[in-house]
């Protein structure tokens, strides 16, 4: 009798260990955890510049590309890793452990456009690696970039980074590469016949829009909102880059200034609905008065729509800029 109530009272705790298991393990695995790595030298155009464009960054792609987005500036011809951390603190990833390896201070030296070309036999050197740009080894009378962005049908820019020299003859394989591909073995094959396979790892870079201030959502984005940079990304078609793509339209979620705008965060749903009540703002200058109105129209985000003053009556014209809100000009 007793065996039997031990039994039981050993099922019933390995039952609960099992519910235990199950119902922690999925909070666990939601844990993220981003890797940030910094060179102690790097070189830039700009003195301002996003994170991407120095670090590899490795994690979750939408909060490699939340980070990748932080705008972060030149001192004294160096960056330092109190710069980077308290960018990192205004990301706003909450829940998310971020690894930053780098030098308390990165070098950084001018980038030098008007630097000869190099031959195919001699490859500049940059810690290790020879790094080909479209400046330099030529191949087949293309440069090993050119053939990279033809194999991707890609229009932005890449960079290839290859350990040695590039071979001699023409490129046989692979036949086709993805965008934002991070490494890829490239297969050349010489006059006899003979095949060599090189390793590379790639930079992807392309126009994006970025935000120049942060935008709430359901929040109609203006022309001011936006400014043109070169990201790194790690996928095609993921960003725009035509300003009157976005303008006038809003965002399904809060982004912070800086921040790349994904093709998938526009919506153009109704924002207003007839017949409900709107709040109305108008803006002049730094001074903003809003009063409540009743729709005339539907209206998605920057449409014009017809709205009345509940306490004048007055109906006037409005331009819908998010949910419920609607701005006239003073």
């Amino acid at each position: 009798m007793f065996g039997d109530k031990r039994r039981r009272l050993l099922r019933l705790f390995f039952i609960f260990q099992i519910l235990l298991f199950i119902l922690i393990a999925p909070s666990v695995s939601r844990a993220s955890v981003l890797r940030v790595t910094i060179p102690a030298i790097v070189e830039l155009g700009d003195e301002a510049f996003t994170l991407s464009e120095i670090a590899e960054i490795d994690g979750d792609q939408r909060v490699v590309d939340a980070v990748g987005a932080l705008l972060l500036s030149v001192k004294n011809n160096s960056v330092t890793r109190q710069q980077v951390i308290d960018a990192l603190k205004t990301s706003g990833l909450d829940g998310v452990k971020i690894e930053l390896k780098m030098p308390a201070t990165v070098r950084v030296n001018p980038l030098n456009s008007d630097k000869p070309p190099s031959s195919l036999s001699s490859p500049q050197k940059s810690q290790g690696a020879a790094t080909i740009t479209r400046q330099s080894a030529k191949t087949d009378n293309k440069n090993l970039s050119s053939l990279v962005k033809e194999l991707a049908a890609w229009d932005g820019d890449v960079e290839v980074q290859i350990k040695g020299d590039v071979p001699n003859g023409r490129l046989v394989a692979p036949a086709s590469i993805v965008p934002g591909s991070p490494s890829a073995t490239l297969t050349f094959r010489d006059q006899e016949g003979r095949e060599r396979s090189i390793s590379t790892r790639m930079i992807w870079t392309q126009s994006a829009l970025v935000l120049t201030r942060s935008v709430k959502r359901g929040e109609a984005l203006r022309p001011t909102d936006v400014t043109v940079r070169q990201l790194r990304v790690n996928k095609a078609g993921a960003y725009l880059s035509r300003p009157e793509d976005v303008v006038g339209r809003a965002l399904r979620r809060n982004l912070s200034q800086g921040e790349a705008i994904q093709k998938d965060l526009l919506i153009t749903s109704v924002a207003v609905t007839k017949g409900k009540t709107v709040t109305i703002v108008a803006r002049d200058g730094n001074l903003v008065v809003r009063a409540k109105g009743e729709a005339l129209d539907n209206g998605s985000v920057g449409d014009a729509v017809r709205v009345r003053n509940i306490t004048s009556k007055t109906i006037i014209n409005a331009t819908v800029i998010a949910t419920d809100t609607v701005e006239v000009k003073p």
